[in-house]
């Protein structure tokens, strides 16, 4: 078996544990995808689309690969909730048993007119996103109660 089939294999196994019951229909197809992806971004080490689907053990082609993950990324099905929150806090409770945790802040503008505001888990000399808010704005400081909007976000995930 090689590193990147199995690298996946142990990724979708352990999103499905941290789901009280079997994923079934879209839930388990979409975890499926996640599971591809993360593989992906591991091997890759980027977060690139072409570079994830190069280093996915998929059989598909590249090409297909990239639609099917930009469409899941695009899909208003697929929310922070339901895809991204348990996984998050699973980490923040494991790394908060074994060391203090270390949070950094970052506004990045974005296309469109957006500023993205966000909350990272300093870990290993990586920055892992926890919480984040897209307001409109342009390059500069954003208002107190955008700041304090994200830490409230922030307050319901650290245990």
């Amino acid at each position: 078996m090689s590193d990147n089939r199995r690298i996946y294999s142990t990724i979708r196994n352990a999103l499905r544990q941290l789901y009280p019951a079997e994923p079934k229909r879209n839930l388990a197809r979409h975890l499926k995808t996640m599971a591809g992806m993360v593989a992906g971004i591991v091997q890759a080490k980027r977060c690139q689309l072409p570079a994830i689907a190069r280093h996915t053990p998929d059989l598909s082609k590249p090409e297909s690969c990239i639609k099917r993950y930009s469409r899941w990324v695009q899909n208003e099905r697929v929310d922070f909730e339901a895809y991204y929150l348990p996984f998050v806090r699973q980490i923040l409770a494991h790394l908060a048993s074994i060391r203090p945790l270390v949070f950094g802040v970052d506004g990045s503008e974005m296309g469109h007119g957006c500023i993205t505001l966000m909350i990272s888990l300093i870990y290993q000399k990586r920055a892992l996103p926890v919480v984040w808010l897209v307001v409109k704005g342009h390059k500069g400081h954003l208002p107190e109660d955008v700041h304090m909007a994200l830490l409230a976000q922030l307050q319901e995930i650290v245990p």
